[in-house]
């Protein structure tokens, strides 16, 4: 699941992983505790903007370690550093992953809607315009509320399949990035305690297909 919560699968693996994802809720809960945990590495550093085509660099070294990885191992290369230069390779691509993927960027709405291919749209809610939604190449999603919630409350977004409301996990701040889903799921925004709710305890304020 770690590899699905840094979004590193290739597209035939995203598709196997959310298959699953979708028959398994034990599972979904799963790569929701692993973002939340990759999360938590990084959230003690201060924010930074990545630096231009950080991200592009990465995912490209990234691909770049699973094919050597894939390949046969020359055969007069001494044993310890074909074992060892894979590791560290990976290792420096995780400290990157952590410092320039999972970091919440400075301007987290500019920041996406920079990205290469990404697509803006305004979002609407009984006829106003409550926020912006962010559709990247990679088939990620960014939305990014106008107001923050009241004090002492805070956003949750659901997932709806059917008529059931299923926790995707609570806002950081007024941006939420959904990675995951199928085009043409349904989301949903509702304002719950700080901790958040099993089930919505406010009528959404937001209901978005993808």
């Amino acid at each position: 699941m770690t590899a699905a919560a840094l979004g590193i699968l290739s597209p035939e693996e995203e598709a196997r992983v959310q298959a699953a994802l979708e028959a398994d809720p034990a599972l979904r809960a799963r790569l929701r505790a692993d973002q939340e945990a990759l999360t938590a590495l990084v959230e003690a550093l201060p924010p930074a903007e990545p630096p231009a085509g950080a991200e592009d660099r990465l995912m490209a070294r990234l691909a770049a370690e699973r094919e050597r990885e894939a390949s046969p191992l020359p055969t007069a290369a001494p044993r310890r550093w074909t074992f060892w230069l894979p590791l560290a390779g990976l290792g420096l691509a995780a400290v990157l992953a952590l410092t320039f993927v999972l970091r919440p960027p400075a301007d987290p709405l500019r920041h996406y809607a920079r990205v290469p291919g990404a697509t803006t749209q305004a979002v609407t809610s009984k006829g106003s315009v409550v926020g912006q939604l962010v559709r990247l190449p990679d088939g990620r999603v960014y939305l990014h509320l106008n107001q923050p919630a009241a004090a002492g409350r805070a956003y949750q977004m659901w997932r709806i399949q059917g008529s059931q409301p299923i926790s995707l996990g609570m806002f950081e701040g007024q941006g939420f990035l959904l990675s995951g889903l199928p085009a043409g799921a349904t989301i949903a925004v509702s304002v719950e305690p700080p901790g958040g709710s099993p089930q919505p305890t406010t009528t959404p304020i937001l209901v978005q297909q993808l």
